[in-house]
């Protein structure tokens, strides 16, 4: 009997190291195979989930346009009084009581509009780059934040065009009225209806990912947000917070150093929604071609071919025959 036992005893040894290492070794490589499927799961359910952000802003701007008979201003103002268009749709997005709480003749840094402008909004916020936060600076007129570190933020930005400052240097209109083949839907004092979109509601893009570029070190303390174009995105004041023109193209990676371009967190694509309501994500090496466009309509536009296809689809009567 006493035999018997200790030859089952013997029998129970445990891992020698040799295969322990091996056993480990073998976890380490199925782990090394099975992240970057996971992680590119994640992403895919990330950028669904900004996909449907981008479809809410966009019924929300017919629902403005329903409303008021135009789609929202880009901006009303440009200094520290101002709204955004990303404010003029709250409403339209179910959050009336953070619109209504807004104070008008009181600076947007201002206690008296807290309420307005420091709770982020989660459909502004793409998923694959942060969480909703109140963590922004304000801007001050290009000058340090006054008040820093709790001002709502945002994610998104609206197509002003073939530029972002549409609608603020002469060149931009004729005959005094706004130049509609170098407009897009959304720029400083805009009031664009429906009929003036000649290109088509589902060929203008209205809303998009922006890309914001690394801060830099010599860039003065309290004006880094801003100079990002990651400042209060529910005021004015910062116009490349809250806008974006298509003249340079597309964010060429994540240390692009334009904060004038459309660009994303998303591996490969920037998404847009369209003025219909469609969202759409488009390839960072799209070769669509556009026939009609005239990149030397103003002076100061240069447009790359490569690039005329989303020239095309940021302006509301270019009048464009394009593929993508």
């Amino acid at each position: 009997m006493l035999s018997v036992r200790w030859r089952l005893t013997a029998n129970r040894r445990g891992f020698n190291l040799v295969e322990l290492l091996v056993v480990i070794a073998i976890i380490g490589i199925l782990v090394a195979l099975l992240l970057p499927a996971i992680q590119a799961a994640r992403e895919s359910a990330r950028r669904t989930e900004c996909r449907s952000h981008l479809r809410e802003i966009g019924l929300a701007l017919q629902s403005y346009h329903d409303a008021k008979g135009r789609f929202p201003t880009g901006r009303n103002r440009s200094d520290q009084f101002g709204t955004s268009w990303a404010f003029s749709l709250l409403p339209y997005l179910e959050q009336q009581a953070v619109h209504g709480a807004f104070v008008e003749g009181e600076r947007v840094d201002s206690e008296a509009n807290a309420s307005a402008m420091r709770r982020p909004i989660p459909l502004y916020f793409c998923p694959s780059r942060r969480q909703p936060a109140a963590d922004r600076d304000f801007d001050d007129n290009d000058q340090p934040s006054q008040v820093r570190g709790v001002a709502a933020g945002g994610d998104y930005a609206a197509n002003a065009g073939l530029e972002e400052d549409i609608g603020m240097e002469d060149n931009d209109f004729v005959a005094g009225k706004i130049d509609l083949t170098l407009a897009g839907p959304l720029f400083s004092g805009s009031a664009i209806k429906m009929r003036q979109v000649t290109d088509g509601l589902s060929n203008t893009i209205a809303i998009g990912d922006k890309h914001i570029r690394p801060v830099r070190d010599e860039w003065d303390e309290g004006t880094q947000h801003a100079r990002q174009g990651d400042s209060c995105f529910l005021a004015s004041d910062s116009l490349t917070t809250i806008m974006r023109g298509t003249e340079d193209g597309l964010a060429d990676g994540p240390d692009d150093p334009s904060d004038e371009v459309f660009g994303s967190e998303h591996p490969g694509v920037v998404q847009f929604v369209f003025l219909d309501g469609h969202a759409e994500a488009l390839s960072t090496s799209n070769s669509g071609t556009a026939i009609g466009v005239n990149p030397e309509q103003v002076s100061d536009i240069n447009i790359a071919d490569e690039w005329l296809w989303l020239g095309a689809l940021s302006t509301v009567a270019g009048s464009e025959i394009m593929s993508r």
